[in-house]
């Protein structure tokens, strides 16, 4: 496994890597999702609760899009044949997946790992945009940045959160780590959202007819800098220095709140603009949007529930980008009465989820979504195979 970890040109295939961090990304969010479901049969214990968040907010959206998405996608976008580092996106997937396996014993050592993993995917994908583009930064679309920024931001928050977890750890197994635990898991909701957002807002852009000349495609570079790479550097400095209240909530509202709402309104009057051009992918992008939207404009009036719905927003963004890749993957064969229908039924779900007195229902709705998903991860286990069988029968004929 060294020599895949740090040759440019490893020995395997960069579109099963890619499958290989989707399916993790799905097992997490459909684990996670079962952990939170009302009728799962789990008592919602502190330890459950950090479980889930851990998986949620931590092993589906970064793994599915600086690893799966930007293995798949990234290298045609910009005109390459793969990432330039990928097998720092190998190392990083083994560290990644036995986070996933260890997150039910050892929590925090399965946060470390992620920190590991996510800084080794992230690299490939910095050095793989600065070096390995073959057009302008000025062409480059509004995912591309959006991955670009995510990295940068990544490279700061883990470090960061490998630290708190040491210092963690050196305190003492026992009720006081656990309190430690659960006292960093609450300092880190600033950079956890800018992770969530920045990414799932550009494969909102993907989804939704946006041109290049588009409101939305031209301010998307400045969005993300701020959201996903300056949150986070002002973040890290407020963890080392005593700022007041009041001056975490400015650089809340600077580098989170505004720049996700100027994006939100790009992004409106574009789809507004290009409503004749709507498709059936389209309608994830529209119920991200809307998830999105719903959850940012409480985070205005401080009101709470605001972050579960941008949550929600960001991994129906996810799945949108899966199905929009299926599609592409298969030759247009996904049909479109199971995308419509899948987007709605988890559309449904979150709301009724978000929504006190509809929350039983909801948990039922999005046990029916992650049976969907369940499907979804079997398809592409048996395109992995077929990844995995083709050459050999093209050796062979």
């Amino acid at each position: 496994m060294l020599f895949p970890a740090i040759t440019s040109r490893p020995a395997f295939s960069v579109r099963k890597l890619g499958l290989a961090y989707l399916l993790l990304a799905l097992f997490a969010g459909v684990l996670g999702g079962v952990l939170a479901l009302p009728g799962g049969g789990f008592a919602a214990t502190p330890g459950l609760v950090l479980c889930h968040g851990i998986l949620m907010a931590f092993f589906v959206v970064i793994p599915a899009c600086l690893g799966g998405f930007a293995q798949l996608q990234l290298p045609k976008a910009l005109g390459v044949e793969r990432t330039v580092l990928s097998g720092l996106s190998f190392a990083g997937f083994g560290l990644l997946s036995s986070g996933v396996v260890l997150l039910p014993l050892l929590p925090l050592m399965s946060l470390l790992l992620w920190a590991l993993g996510a800084v080794t995917v992230a690299m490939d994908i910095i050095v793989t945009v600065l070096e390995g583009r073959t057009q302008s930064f000025r062409e480059l679309p509004p995912f591309v940045w959006s991955l670009l920024a995510t990295a940068c931001g990544v490279i700061v928050v883990a470090p960061a959160l490998a630290a708190m977890i040491t210092r963690t750890v050196l305190a003492g197994i026992g009720r006081a780590a656990v309190m430690s635990a659960a006292s960093f898991a609450h300092l880190l909701q600033v950079p956890e959202a800018s992770l969530m957002l920045v990414p799932a807002l550009g494969l909102i852009c993907s989804l939704l007819p946006v041109g290049r000349g588009a409101l939305s495609a031209r301010i998307a570079p400045y969005v993300f800098a701020c959201a996903g790479v300056l949150g986070p550097l002002l973040w890290l400095d407020s963890v080392f220095t005593s700022y007041p209240l009041s001056v975490v909530q400015v650089f809340i509202w600077v580098t989170q709140i505004l720049p996700a709402v100027v994006m939100l309104g790009a992004l409106l009057r574009d789809v507004w603009a290009e409503r004749g051009a709507l498709d059936e992918m389209a309608l994830w992008g529209l119920g991200a949007l809307l998830l999105l939207t719903a959850g940012w404009g409480p985070s205005l009036l401080v009101v709470a529930g605001g972050h579960s719905a941008a949550a929600f927003g960001s991994l129906m963004a996810v799945c949108g980008g899966l199905y929009a890749w299926l599609n592409s993957f298969s030759g247009g064969c996904v049909p479109g009465w199971l995308c419509r229908g899948h987007a709605v039924v988890t559309l449904l779900g979150a709301l009724c989820s978000l929504t006190p007195s509809l929350g039983v229902i909801g948990g039922a709705v999005m046990g029916v979504s992650l049976l969907g998903f369940v499907a979804v991860g079997i398809v592409l286990s048996w395109q992995g195979v077929r990844a995995q069988v083709e050459p050999h029968v093209g050796v062979s004929s």
